[in-house]
């Protein structure tokens, strides 16, 4: 996953469902982060702090959404396998969403 920020070069720090940090830099950067918990059907949720010099602090979420692959693609390959036995453990079937996050970062005092 990409995280970027208006302006680049925003600090951002990922923590995951338990408040651990999984993923930190500054912006634009490329992470890797996991879509499952390794649970049954466990989707991840992740919370994306970015902070930045001079400009207002933002959260954005990020949720495990099921993907089109897994709806639909299971379907020539016999579905059952797929939809409750692979994917659904290793995180196969999600997506985090938004897939390409891009705040932009109000500078502070600042008038909308």
């Amino acid at each position: 996953m990409r995280i970027d920020s208006l302006p680049p070069g925003a600090r951002f720090t990922v923590q995951d469902e338990n408040g651990r940090s999984v993923a930190e830099g500054y912006t634009p950067q490329t992470v890797e982060l996991a879509k499952s918990t390794g649970r049954y059907f466990g989707k991840k949720h992740c919370q994306v702090m970015l902070e930045s010099p001079g400009y207002v602090p933002v959260t954005l979420s990020l949720e495990g959404k099921s993907n089109l692959w897994y709806l639909l693609g299971n379907i020539p390959l016999g579905g059952f396998p797929g939809w409750l036995l692979v994917d659904s453990f290793n995180g196969g079937m999600y997506n985090l969403q938004p897939e390409h996050p891009r705040p932009f970062l109000s500078p502070v005092g600042a008038r909308s």
